[in-house]
């Protein structure tokens, strides 16, 4: 390259990396991290083709449980109890799908289910030490009698409590890895509390829409076209998420479709008002809310309440992911 042309170009080329370092740098980092900010939705990248949406939750007051006059109440809804939850968080606008499990995990339904078989470990299951496929009456050598459809957009069945807890925990390692992570967060379960606040979305009816048909697969309406592999006669399972009317918040299936875990141990209500509860600190069986495709209209309530041993694994059950608080 001719002397004079170098001593033309140098300049600039100067001049070219300067505004590179001020501006260019600055760009590209603001296009790599995009992090959750309070207040808005958030989807999590779980890899190129897989994100797990999510909707704000504002921080707010409401009455948790049921009062006297609604049909279908349970005992364990009262006393209705004030609960002030003071610090917004953000909730998966559907359950976890087999999808986002698979992204997450590298494990599909059928894998799990096969692992669920073959687990050769003694869970406590109230007080008495068994194999899961024991305790739920499954058949070791045939995984298809346990199993219904199995595409990515159904929510992901036959996860125990422990496992839902394990999935955001390696969600959260995930995310901070990635510095997508908002200081004082983490994912984790919904305590019953933020589930129930959630599934309200400010409503104070049994539920959250006007019928229950309209915002829940359940057992009256599970098995009206269904297609494939399913339980019972007629044959139904759960259904792709998002397929019934959200709540006002933009939250699907929180009424029907599968029962979700909670975060808490089941204990009865305090009454009167309280602040960031998170249930009793020991306890028998784990929360899980929302009921299921399988489940009778008085289970499609936004204040019932079930419970089962948290090593309990069922083609009836899965979750839904908070990023919440830390505990």
């Amino acid at each position: 390259m001719p002397i004079t042309l170098i001593k033309i170009m140098k300049p600039l080329l100067v001049a070219a990396l300067f505004l590179w370092v001020i501006y260019g740098a600055n760009l590209v980092s603001s296009q790599q991290i995009k992090v959750p900010v309070k207040g808005k939705k958030w989807d999590i990248p779980l890899n190129t083709n897989a994100v797990l949406p999510m909707s704000w939750i504002p921080a707010g007051t409401f009455t948790m449980g049921s009062p006297a006059s609604e049909p279908g109440r349970k005992a364990d809804e009262s006393p209705q109890t004030i609960v002030t939850l003071t610090k917004g968080y953000w909730l998966g606008k559907t359950e976890v799908t087999i999808g986002q499990w698979k992204a997450v995990t590298g494990m599909n339904v059928r894998d799990k289910v096969n692992k669920l078989l073959n687990d050769t470990t003694h869970y406590d299951f109230m007080g008495k030490k068994m194999l899961i496929r024991d305790f739920m009456g499954f058949d070791k050598n045939d995984p298809g009698k346990v199993l219904a459809n199995e595409n990515d957009e159904l929510p992901m069945y036959f996860v125990n409590w422990h496992e839902a807890m394990d999935f955001c925990k390696k969600l959260t390692q995930q995310e901070r890895a990635a510095h997508r992570l908002p200081k004082g967060y983490e994912y984790t379960l919904p305590t019953e509390a933020q589930w129930e606040y959630a599934c309200r979305a400010g409503t104070t009816g049994a539920i959250y829409g006007d019928s229950t048909d309209n915002v829940a697969w359940y057992g009256a309406n599970s098995g009206k076209g269904y297609i494939g592999k399913g339980f019972g006669n007629p044959v139904t399972g759960s259904r792709n998420v998002g397929g019934k009317q959200p709540n006002k918040w933009g939250m699907y299936d929180m009424l029907g479709n599968l029962w979700e875990w909670c975060y808490d141990w089941y204990g009865p209500y305090p009454g009167d008002h309280v602040t960031d509860p998170v249930g009793p600190a020991t306890g028998i069986y784990k929360v899980n809310r929302g009921g299921s495709f399988g489940s009778g209209i008085n289970d499609e309530r936004s204040a019932n309440r079930a419970t089962n041993p948290p090593n309990e694994d069922s083609a009836w059950r899965g979750f839904r992911i908070a990023l919440a608080p830390v505990k």
